[in-house]
């Protein structure tokens, strides 16, 4: 296949945990695999898309409105608005997350500006956090309090975030090079700035704060939905695809391509997968019996490209698939 266009809950933590056991996924890989696809989240395509510039590097954020739908529109109305236009990185803990969504730096008057806000939301907790996930910060004991901070994972943090405060609502993911990103941010070094602690500053030298040493978003740009049931993108090198899985369900989901394998190996992105429940014209199919994976026609830029791709699971484990067969449009 030519891949010259690839560019540079819920039954959720204890069924986890306890089906990624090694001798479990000997005995009954597929059906594990299955379990993990449908199960374990609600876990899309043609979701709305979060571009966010920033001083330390721009990242996308894939917004999941199948899922919250109400916090998906919040933080697109706070988008759109430009309200999280000049905001600052305001929160880093280490292998826990980083925090925006809620200041802004005055250079006169040397002051951090809250953003106006609306009312809080309905807590919309559905899927797991996971490291690369984003979801939404509130207010301590009150689950419904949740305006317009936002926070993205930086570890698997579902056994603690899921089960308290009603649990975190998680509305979309970084793609692409968003993890690395969110990774330097909690590389720097952190401070006490205006009373408020782990304030990530970069070439700070204890002397007055200036605007060089926020880490700032200077733009959030929402990007319509693809429209293509399956496509690929350029810019996570992911496969998109709806998926038919027969008694199992319908999702959502990525395929991470690894073209440094060969033949390229086709990897599940866990924190992509998100249920639907209506089906959709040219659906890829996953037939658990033999592990096979059919994908009628894939988009390429936005053009059909490839038609009557087949994959095949080679190792439940790591949840990759292998290209067997396919014809080039």
């Amino acid at each position: 296949m030519d891949f010259t266009f690839l560019k540079k809950s819920q039954q959720k933590r204890l069924v986890f945990n306890y089906f990624l056991k090694r001798h479990f996924f000997k005995e009954r890989s597929l059906y594990v695999f299955l379990c993990l696809f449908f199960l374990l989240w609600n876990t899309a395509y043609c979701n709305p898309i979060a571009s966010i510039s920033s001083s330390v590097g721009d990242f996308d954020i894939e917004l999941f409105d199948d899922s919250a739908p109400l916090t998906v529109a919040n933080f697109i109305r706070y988008a759109e608005s430009g309200r999280y236009n000049g905001t600052v990185i305001h929160r880093s803990v280490p292998d826990f997350v980083v925090q925006g969504g809620w200041l802004t730096y005055e250079s006169e008057s040397n002051s951090l500006i809250p953003i106006k806000t609306d009312s809080a939301l309905l807590n919309e907790f559905r899927l797991s956090n996971i490291r690369g996930t984003v979801a939404m910060a509130k207010v301590g004991g009150n689950p419904n309090s949740a305006t317009s901070q936002w926070f993205i994972n930086l570890s698997d943090n579902s056994k603690n975030l899921d089960n308290q405060n009603g649990g975190f609502t998680v509305f979309g993911r970084v793609i692409g090079n968003g993890i690395a990103v969110a990774d330097e941010i909690s590389s720097l070094k952190t401070y006490t700035v205006g009373g408020i602690t782990d304030f990530p500053l970069k070439d700070y030298v204890q002397s007055k704060i200036s605007l060089d040493n926020f880490i700032t978003v200077t733009k959030v740009d929402i990007k319509s939905a693809a429209v293509a049931p399956n496509y690929f993108d350029s810019n996570s090198s992911e496969l998109r695809l709806t998926l038919d899985a027969g008694s199992f369900g319908m999702a959502t989901l990525s395929l991470r391509v690894d073209g440094s394998e060969s033949p390229p190996l086709f990897k599940l992105v866990l924190n992509s997968i998100q249920r639907i429940y209506n089906p959709t014209l040219n659906m890829a199919t996953f037939e658990p019996s033999t592990g096979s994976l059919t994908v009628p026609e894939l988009y390429v830029f936005g053009e059909k490209v490839y038609k009557n791709l087949l994959f095949f699971l080679k190792d439940p484990s790591l949840y990759t698939f292998v290209l067997d067969s396919y014809e080039k449009i």
